[in-house]
């Protein structure tokens, strides 16, 4: 039996894989999706030099077929030792907006040696997402209104007393409006990219495969390996079909009852604690491996401390002039190191270097670095915000201005290093302006957070001791609605198991449970990979900023 990588070697796009139905068809390599016809069937045709591409066409509303089709982009690669009938592990880097045709493009070279040779590999786009169908620009193209909105809206940080308060609260209404006005004119099915929907378009990708082995569609089951805003969309599947898991495993788990009622608070619970590991890490690795060394813990976190404190009560003005790197005038704020921070903790194996050097710059007055960093997150892109405001359309519990100063008031009392930046960056409030005219067939109707009383195969749920972005009580609280399921524990600091590396003990794990043993409850793996020590895997950069 020929693998799917030797086709691939002699140019021939599989079209199905049972021989009795099908015959495989000789195309031409393609490194784009719009190269490819959009099929009801998983038609796939070589692309991207090793891997082979598919347009999976599905309905716009699976209860109201009628209303036509859009598409949906997978990339597949073999497995070393894969054949055609090797079950399909399904990746999600998170997001909403996560590109996983980008995460299995990247990081091809990882999947044998994480998951083992015997599986394909599948990344997908989501409805709405980079290569898919749906994506929509809520500003049309009109490149100076959305510099604008942001200028009105990208305002910092923010506390129940501030200014910016008032100008988040009032000036989030602007976008919902612009993003309504997209979809009446531009693209009158823009907000059919909820989660529900992609978790059909999830099972009409496994029915598609298994039909093209010549099995019934009801034998169909997803084998998936999710991450961050992956663990909702996951745990959407498991409580809409229960009895089609192959496979589950959700790493960096989001609480979905906070996902769908935009409420998003247990999240801020490991902030501080994984910026106190800094100072730790840094004084353990000594002067040579942490550019900011202190002769204590004690005292990088006291400098650290007075740096976040200065720059709070001074932002620093840089004229520009005589810097060949930046020729405009800036001012380096205290949102600035904010924004620097919240980035920081999702990757701390490759950030907390940086983030070293950069308080090394900052004590010895060179600011220039952290200039503008702020801005480099404005909203350049819509499909995130879109996602998650559709999905929590009938829930949202952030609409008053109330509502949003009360959450203000939690956010900065449950983290000091992260709690003010924290609404701005997570926008939450984008929602408010929001008014989407879907079915209730493609919203989650079920009880929060999702769950269902008997998965055809157990659950995995993985999380860091210490997750600064989904914390680790998300993983057990899920578990807990999922029964069968298990919960696994990795010692380290930073956003997902998979983004910090894991260990040969997790990997070890999570291959079992693919070949069919899940693991005991409440497994621990300890400490592999250290800041500072440990160069970083680079898989957390892959991990989508939610």
């Amino acid at each position: 039996m020929l693998s799917f990588s030797r086709l691939l070697t002699l140019g021939i796009a599989v079209l199905c894989t049972s021989s009795a139905t099908c015959t495989p068809m000789t195309t031409e390599m393609v490194y784009g999706f719009e190269n490819i016809k959009p099929s009801p069937d998983l038609r796939w045709v070589p692309c991207f030099d090793q891997f082979t591409c598919a347009n999976l066409e599905v309905p716009l509303d699976y209860a109201n077929t009628s209303l036509g089709t859009t598409s949906v982009a997978f990339i597949k690669l073999a497995g070393t030792n894969a054949t055609e009938s090797s079950e399909s592990i399904l990746l999600n880097p998170g997001g909403p907006g996560g590109s996983g045709v980008q995460l299995l493009l990247t990081y091809s070279n990882l999947t044998d040696q994480l998951f083992g040779t015997q599986y394909n590999y599948v990344g997908f786009d989501p409805r709405g997402v980079n290569n898919s169908g749906l994506v929509l620009d809520c500003f049309s193209g009109n490149t100076a209104a959305r510099a604008e909105f942001n200028r009105l809206h990208r305002v910092g940080t923010t506390n129940v007393s501030s200014e910016s308060l008032v100008n988040q609260y009032y000036s989030a209404q602007l976008y919902g409006e612009w993003c309504n006005n997209a979809v009446k004119n531009d693209n009158p099915f823009g907000y059919y990219v909820t989660t529900p929907a992609v978790a059909h378009d999830m099972l009409a990708f496994v029915e598609a495969e298994v039909k093209a082995l010549g099995k019934p569609a009801k034998e169909a089951k997803l084998w998936y390996y999710g991450i961050s805003y992956g663990t909702v969309l996951g745990a959407t599947f498991a409580s809409l079909f229960p009895d089609r898991i192959g496979r589950m495993v959700l790493d960096g788990v989001e609480d979905s009852k906070e996902y769908y009622t935009n409420n998003w608070r247990v999240d801020l619970t490991q902030d501080d604690e994984a910026l106190g590991e800094f100072s730790t890490f840094c004084f353990q690795a000594g002067a040579a491996n942490c550019s900011f060394w202190g002769p204590s813990a004690e005292n990088v976190a006291a400098r650290f401390d007075k740096i976040i404190s200065d720059l709070n009560h001074a932002p620093v003005p840089l004229s520009g002039l005589g810097d060949e790197h930046r020729d405009v005038p800036s001012l380096v704020t205290y949102t600035d190191i904010k924004a620097f921070l919240i980035a920081a903790i999702y990757d701390p194996l490759s950030s907390y270097p940086m983030l070293a050097d950069l308080l090394h710059q900052l004590e010895h007055r060179n600011y220039s670095s952290l200039a503008g960093y702020f801005h480099s997150y404005d909203i350049k892109e819509d499909s995130s915000n879109i996602i998650k405001c559709v999905d929590s359309y009938q829930r949202n519990e952030l609409i008053t201005f109330d509502d949003w100063s009360d959450y203000v008031a939690y956010a900065t009392n449950a983290s000091r290093y992260i709690g003010d930046i924290y609404p701005q960056y997570a926008e939450t409030i984008l929602c408010r302006g929001f008014k989407p005219d879907v079915p209730d067939s493609l919203l989650f109707q079920g009880s929060l957070p999702a769950s269902a009383s008997n998965t055809s195969f157990p659950i995995v749920f993985a999380s860091n001791t210490v997750d600064p972005v989904t914390a680790l009580i998300s993983a057990f609280d899920m578990s807990k609605y999922f029964p069968g399921s298990v919960v696994i524990q990795q010692e380290a600091v930073g956003h997902s198991v998979s983004g910090q590396g894991g260990s040969p003990c997790y990997w070890g794990y999570i291959q079992a449970y693919f070949a069919g043993t899940v693991p005991p409850a409440n497994i621990t793996c300890p400490r592999y990979l250290v800041p500072f020590l440990d160069a970083s895997p680079q898989i957390g950069v892959a991990i989508a900023r939610r």
